[in-house]
């Protein structure tokens, strides 16, 4: 599948098929047959790449598939279910010793939302990430090491530990990266969780304020790469469970603040379009496609498409816009341009000299040339609808 908007038949056919498969494997019965003319090998290839695999798979194994595969389906099923356990086992453990260490912390994301699912098997995972609080790292480090984990040092905004092959955890020391978007990195400096009940150094957030981060992680990385579709599954699972219960007006005034009121009000209604399997406008058809061949945490080529989106006005000049940035675009990159915009065309210059020793900018020029206008106008067409203005 090429890296471009796709709205063919069997796109739209595999986004129907797979909203009765995970329907299927929450409900816990039987799904319908494969329609004619859908491959069930692509569909277990595409459930891989977004990892999506257990809910997909779970119910593929109830149909009349070939033994081999059906035995392929049935001991990978078992590894992700083993997963699940050794991650949550793991994760408990952690937060066990970080309360008896009097380290202030608190467990993100992925290991949070899996309780809310029907099994907690089904939404898959590949880390743990949890936050350090105050001035704690290294002795969280500390910690970490004397659990078995091997150190694997600093990465970004966080480090990097493993244990044996299933587990792998991100100790972050910031809750929003400050190189993704300067706004959210200080919206979420400000602190905001709370102590869980019968807990001295274990934080947790609100429904809405895990809800507004979940939507932020889920921006950040659909603007820096695209992101999949298990981000839909998250946001459907999660309002229906506690959509009714949240403070509406706190939920939107704090999306306002972060800049994702048009991002999350789009993808939460592709979220229900597709679980739901209703009427699915042409916008939302094209997103759904760009979010399957996305993989679950994108491709580095597609940044190109969020960087356009802020440069050009409407969908037209992209080649322009990608060759001569301007200056605000220039400035996040280059410090030293600061007060200085008439270095503009020397910033222009380095700019180019960089991106020919780039094999990523070679990428970038190959999508846009590949993609073509029609095409590059649509995905610009789609940023823009999403408004995601990230600024460093």
């Amino acid at each position: 599948m090429q890296n471009k908007v796709q709205t063919d038949a069997c796109m739209s056919a595999i986004r129907i098929y797979y909203s009765e498969l995970v329907r299927a494997c929450f409900e816990k019965r039987k799904p319908a047959p494969v329609p004619d003319g859908l491959d069930i090998q692509e569909l277990i290839n595409y459930a891989i790449k977004g990892q999506i695999y257990y809910p997909i798979v779970s119910s593929l194994i109830k149909l009349d598939v070939p033994e081999p595969l059906a035995e392929s389906m049935r001991a990978h099923l078992k590894i992700s279910t083993f997963g699940t356990f050794i991650q949550m086992v793991g994760a408990k453990e952690i937060t066990d010793v970080f309360e008896k260490e009097v380290i202030r912390h608190q467990i993100l994301k992925g290991a949070i939302i899996k309780k809310d699912y029907p099994s907690p098997e089904i939404r898959e995972m590949s880390d743990i990430d949890l936050v350090v609080y105050d001035e704690s790292l290294d002795k969280a480090a500390k910690v970490m090491e004397s659990l078995g984990y091997t150190n694997h040092g600093l990465v970004k905004h966080h480090m990097i530990f493993s244990k044996g092959k299933e587990l792998h955890v991100e100790v972050h020391w910031c809750l929003f990266d400050e190189n993704a978007d300067r706004k959210q990195h200080v919206y979420f400096k400000n602190f905001r969780a709370k102590l869980m009940e019968g807990k001295k150094y274990t934080y947790e957030f609100s429904h809405e304020d895990f809800y507004v981060y979940m939507i932020a992680h889920m921006a950040k990385h659909f603007f820096e790469t695209g992101c999949g579709i298990r981000n839909l599954m998250d946001i459907y699972i999660y309002m229906n469970k506690y959509g009714s219960q949240m403070d509406k007006k706190y939920l939107e005034n704090e999306l306002a603040k972060c800049g994702l009121t048009e991002f999350e009000d789009n993808m939460k209604k592709l979220a229900y379009i597709w679980l739901d399997n209703t009427q699915c406008p042409e916008f939302f058809e094209n997103l759904f496609a760009y979010m399957v061949d996305s993989g679950i945490y994108g491709k580095n080529e597609n940044g190109i498409w969020g960087q356009l989106a802020k440069e050009t006005p409407v969908a037209e000049g992209a080649w322009i816009h990608y060759y001569f940035p301007s200056y605000s675009f220039m400035v996040e990159k280059y410090k030293w341009l600061e007060h200085k915009p008439f270095l503009l065309p020397v910033a222009w210059i380095v700019r180019g000299c960089t991106a020919a020793c780039s094999k990523e900018a070679r990428k970038h020029k190959e999508l846009l040339k590949a993609t073509g206008d029609e095409n590059t106008a649509k995905m610009i067409e789609m940023y823009h609808r999403l408004n995601l203005n990230f600024r460093r």
